[in-house]
Parts: C-alpha cells; structure tokens; sequence
C-alpha cells in the first residue's frame, strides 16, 4: 500500500509535462470576444471544448499570448448570452414588411 501514493503522485505529474513538450502551436488563438477565456485545444477531444483564462493558458503552455495571433469567436456560455440578447432583434427584423 505504501507504494501507491508515490506512483499516483508521478502519474499526476506527468501530464503537465507531456503537454508542454508536445505543444503545437496553433495558427490561430481562439479567444472569446466577451469574456477574453482561450480554447484550449490540447489534450481534448473534439467534441469537448475546454475554455480557460490567460492566466493558465499561460501557466499550462508555458508561452506568452503576445507571440500568437488571435482570433475572436464566443465560449458556449457567452454565446447563449449573446443570442440571448440578439433574439428580440432579430423577430423585429422578421416580423417588419
């Protein structure tokens, strides 16, 4: 049993380090135009859009958001809010002749 603490601490660590090793740079830098959270899209799958703070998009990479060009786009929350907001415009413009 003693060895089970060591060997669970390791596994937790290496990740970290596979990630900032095998870091592709992206062309673009997803970033929401509301909140500012980047997409990360390291590690995820596809289907699964993991959005985090500057902060540790920084601490996770290891490199400095200045160097990537960005792109603006919506995380799903400020998204909901977006169309939200947009949804009485939008019967206006249908609803007029």
């Amino acid at each position: 049993m003693a060895s089970k603490g060591p060997v669970a601490r390791i596994t937790h660590q290496v990740p970290i380090a596979l990630v900032r090793e095998s870091f592709i740079p992206p062309t673009l830098l997803p970033v929401c135009s509301l909140c500012r959270k980047i997409r990360d899209e390291t590690g995820s799958s596809s289907d699964h859009e993991h959005w985090v703070t500057p902060r540790t998009y920084r601490q996770t990479h290891g490199v400095k958001l200045a160097n990537f060009p960005l792109t603006h786009t919506f995380c799903p929350p400020c998204f909901t809010k977006f169309m939200a907001t947009l949804s009485p415009y939008r019967r206006e413009i249908v609803s007029s002749p």
